[in-house]
């Protein structure tokens, strides 16, 4: 057993980012921030599920739904160095994944890239109905280890995720590349 716990985010940590890039090669940027409250927010609560995200987004950025899943696939680029961090932190750590989601989607991901074994366990928002920065979320995360740690890190790369973690005992690491986890961790 560890003494500390290490949570990592998925999308921009663990893949690169999907949503955005995909939303601003048909969107403006108030268009964008629109549409990511009216599905992407349900989705990750888990009001929608992704295959009704998806046939939303087809709608609304005018695109036939295959095509947009083909190009939404083509963003999941996974980020090997964090790959190798994790594995290298299991041995120090216990790990966790917490990831807003919609239902399905990173478990697809994780099981088709083989990732799963990496993380002693995953918390997807849209399964438990909280996301990030609901600090609900974070607790519920921390409570599937049912056990006291000594230091408790987040690692996202939205600092709006990372604002309240201090408040219950989260150390935040704002991810920019393993670089930026790797000084605070060691």
């Amino acid at each position: 057993m560890h003494n500390r716990l290490v949570i990592f985010d998925c999308f921009g940590v663990i893949f690169g980012e999907v949503a955005p890039l995909f939303l601003r090669k048909y969107l403006s940027d108030e268009e964008a921030d629109a549409i990511k409250d009216k599905i992407f927010v349900p989705a990750d609560l888990g009001h929608i599920t992704y295959d009704e995200l998806l046939d939303t987004l087809a709608v609304t950025v005018g695109v036939d739904r295959d095509e947009v899943i083909r190009e939404w696939n083509k963003l999941f680029i996974l980020k090997d160095d964090t790959v190798e961090l994790i594995k290298k932190l299991r041995e120090t750590a216990d790990i966790a994944l917490l990831s807003n989601a919609p239902l399905g989607l990173v478990e697809k991901m994780f099981e088709e890239y083989g990732l799963t074994c990496l993380f002693d366990k995953m918390v997807v928002s849209s399964a438990i109905g909280l996301a990030k920065p609901d600090l609900e979320i974070y607790r519920y995360c921390v409570a599937q280890f049912d056990r006291e740690y000594d230091k408790i890190y987040m690692i996202d790369d939205n600092s709006a995720n990372l604002e309240p973690l201090k408040e219950i005992g989260i150390t935040p690491i704002l991810f920019t590349g393993v670089e930026s986890v790797v000084s605070v961790l060691g």
